[in-house]
């Protein structure tokens, strides 16, 4: 963040100075005490599970240069911890005070904002975006899940003069929320992923999901740019909202502005197709992420490049040396040459189903080992769900299937009767992942392939951690017997 004395802030933010010097300058926000730095502005958030208010001291003790706070004025005072010369604001709500804070610093920067949504893959498609433009242009993005009404504005506070793009993740748990988020950054170029099933609990229908997606379309000026998936089922309802805007398409399927063909996976390495781009001569593409479903991100991506008038050298250059995000399709290589496909940073129906057909094309003549957690926040038709994955199981021949929690269990009696053999399937709780690890170490073999998927909250990336202290357990022993 760039300079700013305590009296702009505080007028920005309608707060009022308690103690301190209005002239101090601040250089840069914090909200964790943890990770806070000497001479940070600590904001004091409240959130359902924690109160930072409980961190003052303790961000004090750090040397943080002052607190914004809403309530406990009084002991604050009083502490004598706290020396004269911290500064203490208050406001009505710390929250809103950050959010209009980041507002007021983003109208100093011009920039070319390019938001992206959607259920599936947005975060992926964000990370390439960036990838490819940052070759041509200086630009901040979100990092990683910065994509709610906290951590866009503390991405919006890392802006400095010589940023030129601003590419924003926008996730949502309700209706409106998207709306909230565009307050904040304004798009000059919208792109919207897929409109699926994810949060459907939360929003209790697909058409509820298209809502408060499409709730970022509708803040595009008359000079927005959308960029939108030809092939998903929504996109005639989302053309028809942004017709007569610049709108760019990109699909497999469909005849659109950006295309891909020739889909080919390259062993375990990637993926191999021809990008034909409007107007411009095809080009076979090496793409290192794995699945039908990144070519569509990769396609997105494209998308908003080719808005920008990014070259198609330079489109090609930036997908082929892309590299996967951590549990995110990414590919490990164990001992024994066992290949561990980790999808683990969360799940919908759409995104399993497409994890484990990228599982079965990649591993061809392999062991198939799936490791299934829940699906979480899918509401009424949770079980459905679930067992939809089970019957894809069965019809894909997986070798060997492993579930964790309720959800999973119903994975497994789907599977089960759909014929796949008992002695195939392993059911674990939640909380029993040491237990499923030491299972999973007696069960692989050499050359085996493994797909690790489950919702945020099922922290399904414990199991590979598990599983390699059991292996490290297991090779320790043997080696002393050997001795």
């Amino acid at each position: 963040m760039e300079g700013h004395k305590v009296r702009e802030l505080i007028e920005a933010i309608s707060g009022r100075l308690i103690q301190g010097n209005q002239n101090t300058i601040i250089n840069n926000i914090s909200i964790d005490s943890r990770t806070l730095v000497s001479g940070d502005l600590f904001f004091a958030l409240i959130g359902p599970h924690f109160d930072g208010h409980n961190f003052i001291i303790e961000a004090f003790d750090k040397g943080a240069v002052g607190a914004v706070i809403c309530k406990n004025v009084d002991s604050l005072l009083h502490n004598k911890e706290i020396g004269k010369d911290k500064i203490i604001i208050e406001v009505k709500d710390t929250l809103l005070a950050l959010q209009n804070w980041s507002k007021y610093y983003k109208n100093r920067f011009k920039t070319f904002n390019i938001c992206v949504t959607g259920s599936n893959g947005k975060s992926t498609t964000k990370e390439i975006i960036a990838h490819i433009l940052f070759q041509k242009f200086p630009l901040l993005k979100t990092s990683g899940n910065y994509n709610n009404e906290i951590g866009i504005p503390l991405t919006l506070l890392q802006l400095n003069s010589s940023h030129k793009i601003l590419v924003v993740e926008m996730g949502m748990r309700g209706l409106g929320e998207i709306k909230t988020l565009t307050d904040f950054v304004s798009p000059n170029l919208a792109v919207i992923t897929n409109i699926g099933e994810a949060h459907i609990g939360l929003l209790g229908s697909k058409e509820n999901i298209f809502k408060a997606k499409t709730e970022l379309l509708q803040s595009l000026d008359r000079d927005g740019i959308a960029v939108l998936n030809g092939d998903d089922p929504y996109f005639p309802e989302m053309a028809e909202m942004v017709r007569g805007k610049k709108i760019i398409t990109f699909g497999i399927e469909n005849k659109s502005d950006i295309m891909a063909g020739n889909i080919s996976p390259v062993s375990d390495r990637g993926m191999r197709f021809t990008l034909k781009i409007k107007n411009t001569e095809a080009r076979e593409i090496f793409f290192p992420l794995l699945g039908i479903h990144n070519i569509y991100n990769a396609l997105a991506a494209s998308a908003t490049a080719f808005a920008l008038k990014v070259s198609t050298n330079s489109i090609e250059k930036g997908l082929s040396n892309f590299k996967s995000l951590d549990m995110h399709m990414q590919l490990n290589t164990f001992y024994n040459d066992i290949k561990v496909l980790n999808d683990s940073y969360n799940a919908s129906p759409l995104s399993v189903k497409r994890a484990l057909e990228t599982l079965v094309e990649v591993a061809k003549n392999r062991r198939k080992i799936a490791i299934l957690g829940d699906m979480l926040e899918l509401g009424e038709k949770t079980n459905i769900y679930h067992q939809e994955i089970g019957k894809e199981i069965a019809k894909l021949s997986i070798d060997t299937l492993i579930t964790v929690g309720e959800g999973g269990r119903i994975i497994a009696q789907s599977s089960k009767n759909e014929g796949m053999a008992k002695e195939q399937i392993f059911s674990f709780e939640k909380n029993d992942k040491k237990y499923l690890s030491k299972k999973l170490l007696s069960l692989i073999k050499p050359g085996d392939f493994i797909l690790l998927k489950g919702s945020r909250d099922m922290q399904m990336e414990d199991i590979l951690q598990f599983w390699q202290e059991e292996y490290k357990k297991k090779s320790q022993t043997q080696g002393g017997q050997n001795d």
